[in-house]
């Protein structure tokens, strides 16, 4: 299946015909352990994790009988606390024990001290996190904030961390899967949760490391750390401690299958046109000439209709400009998105990830309405994915750049994706890409692009 596409209905310039939905839904360090049985309602035996350094946890539960999943969020604006945090979620769980905690937060907030309050008050659930570009749930979005999610219920999560991503990318992944099992009994359904630090680079290398060594038969969702467009230094986290230049991923075990869906909200507006000169994130000529001078050439006309003029634009001008017309990166019959980020003195391009010289890509458009739409889409997909469950709520992770491009809008599109999802709970981060692979799939790594991941009660 192909990669990702745009919303339904588009024309997609000179896409090729299908008669498959654009967006078509995805196909359905080391730790010493010990069990330690703690008295709850649900009679549930946690693993409580010893980490050695902190680089690999695990959660694992036994229920006697049925149990739904619960899942709860918080979205904490003022400059409170991780046990404040905590609390809420206490709260809204009612009693019952969350087997993971996902901790999304500002760089203008002490991510580690937000951790050690939140993994204090849930000592046997595997809390990771990451540093973030914007943070939301159902409740709204903010800047400068933190969210939370907990996830309660019959799953087993097995986490770890790797370092030193940028110089050693499959050594960091090796790291990071050391402890997790390649399965676990009774849960025959896994789903890796995968975050790390995008300012390493090689985003899709990373993603694409990543699958080989995990095997068939697992989906991969999740976001690269963001630094409120700082560009200077990501976090992940794991447990009390956090990191950079690492990537952290939990293992999720379910006896039940999550749902994945991933849509964007652009539409072709060139022909195919070849990279003939790049050097990693950066195409310095497309089709032989210099990749500004294309990028201008292809969008004069539509620009000028939209009331942008490609050959007065001033500084502030062309990030706005580059934001709308992005690139659409061939990978087979469809196409994904990759986020040019700056124009350079010698007519280059910088993308937010590698594009490989000789690939094949059309310049695309869009416009705020397409990126609600699309959020909407993927939330569908991944509800779809369930096969008919109802969904108990999702972790969503979305690009800044459609921040970018929705401004106040973004709202709408948090509005969109709850309906779709039963009006259940969801919290997310804006990430500076985004992660979504199912099983077989060639590429995974995503810019502007929402990424949703459900979970079944």
């Amino acid at each position: 299946m192909d990669d990702e596409q745009g919303v339904p209905g588009d024309s997609g310039g000179s896409a090729p015909d299908s008669h498959r939905l654009p967006c078509e839904a995805l196909p359905t360090g080391g730790a010493h352990s010990t069990y330690n049985p703690l008295e709850t309602t649900s009679a549930i035996v946690l693993v409580q994790c010893e980490a050695s350094g902190a680089s690999s946890g695990i959660s694992e539960i036994c229920y006697a009988g049925s149990v739904k999943t619960s899942i709860v969020t918080c979205l904490q604006t003022d400059h409170g606390t991780g046990d404040g945090i905590a609390t809420v979620l206490a709260e809204k769980l009612g009693g019952t024990t969350p087997v993971l905690v996902l901790l999304f937060a500002s760089p203008a907030r002490d991510l580690k001290a937000l951790l050690a309050g939140v993994q204090g008050a849930f000592p046997g659930a595997v809390v990771v996190g990451a540093s973030t570009a914007g943070e939301f749930t159902e409740q709204g979005d903010a800047k400068g904030s933190v969210c939370a999610l907990a996830v309660a219920g019959d799953l087993r999560v097995h986490a770890g961390v790797g370092s030193g991503l940028r110089s050693q990318r499959e050594g960091a992944l090796a790291q990071a899967l050391e402890a997790i099992p390649p399965t676990v009994d009774g849960y025959p359904h896994r789903t890796a949760l995968m975050l790390f630090d995008a300012l390493a680079g090689y985003g899709e290398e990373t993603v694409l490391l990543a699958a080989a060594l995990l095997g068939e038969g697992v989906k991969i969702a999740g976001g690269a750390a963001g630094d409120d467009l700082r560009m200077k230094a990501t976090q992940v986290a794991l447990g009390g401690e956090v990191f950079s230049d690492a990537v952290v991923v939990a293992m999720l075990f379910t006896r039940k299958p999550l749902g994945l869906g991933v849509c964007h909200g652009h539409e072709p507006i060139s022909p195919p046109l070849r990279v003939t000169r790049a050097e990693g994130a950066r195409i310095f000529a497309i089709e032989g000439r210099p990749a500004w001078d294309v990028w201008r050439e292809r969008t004069r006309a539509i620009a000028r209709s939209r009331g942008m003029d490609v050959d007065r634009l001033e500084d502030d001008g062309v990030g706005a400009f580059l934001l709308r017309f992005e690139a659409g990166l061939a990978v087979g019959p469809s196409y994904k998105i990759r986020a040019p980020l700056q124009c350079g003195e010698d007519g280059s391009l910088l993308f937010a990830s590698e594009i490989p010289e000789g690939a094949l890509l059309r310049i695309t458009e869009s416009v705020p309405e397409r990126q609600i739409a699309s959020a909407r889409e993927a939330a569908r997909l991944a509800r779809l994915q369930l096969g008919g469950e109802t969904p108990a709520g999702a972790v969503v992770f979305d690009c800044i750049c459609r921040n970018l491009i929705l401004g106040d809008r973004f709202r709408e599109a948090i509005v969109a994706m709850g309906e779709e999802l039963e009006q259940k709970p969801l919290a997310g981060f804006e990430t500076y890409g985004e992660i979504g692979m199912d099983s077989g799939e060639m590429s995974g790594f995503h810019n502007t692009t929402t990424v949703v991941l459900a979970f079944p009660e």
